[in-house]
């Protein structure tokens, strides 16, 4: 069963919280919005090899961004 958590719960228990994202996605309810932390894997491709590891951070951040949704 998968719970649905509280901010005050992550804020208590960051590293709980996190360490458990790395197995299983969590989820928490902000005012109404259902936040998901969950791993993300970063796998250099091609010319990523040559990229620095805050440049592949910076990619793989991209792949969640959706202009549609951008303020």
């Amino acid at each position: 069963m998968t719970a649905i958590l509280k901010p005050s719960a992550l804020k208590a228990n960051p590293g709980k919280v996190l360490d458990e994202a790395i197995q299983h996605p969590q989820y928490v309810n902000r005012n109404g919005v259902l936040l998901v932390i969950t791993k993300a894997d970063s796998v250099p491709l091609g010319d990523d090899a040559l990229l620095s590891p805050w440049e592949q951070r910076a990619k793989t951040l991209e792949k969640f961004y959706d202009p549609a949704t951008a303020w």
